[in-house]
């Protein structure tokens, strides 16, 4: 799916990721974003912020 994805010209974005390791696979796939509890918790904006400062690696 994510092969098929990308041949169409999207970009391709997992929700639900829950653990290391479907993160892992995830990336071994091809898969360009994720979203998920294992990634962080749902937040305000304003607790988005500071969460953001402090995990630059994920905005990049």
């Amino acid at each position: 799916m994510i092969s098929l994805i990308h041949q169409l010209g999207y970009r391709v974005v997992a929700e639900g990721v829950e653990t290391l390791t479907a993160l892992d696979m995830l990336s071994e796939l091809g898969c360009d974003e994720v979203q998920g509890y294992h990634i962080a918790r749902p937040m305000t904006a304003a607790v988005f912020e500071g969460w953001l400062r402090d995990h630059p690696q994920v905005a990049g």
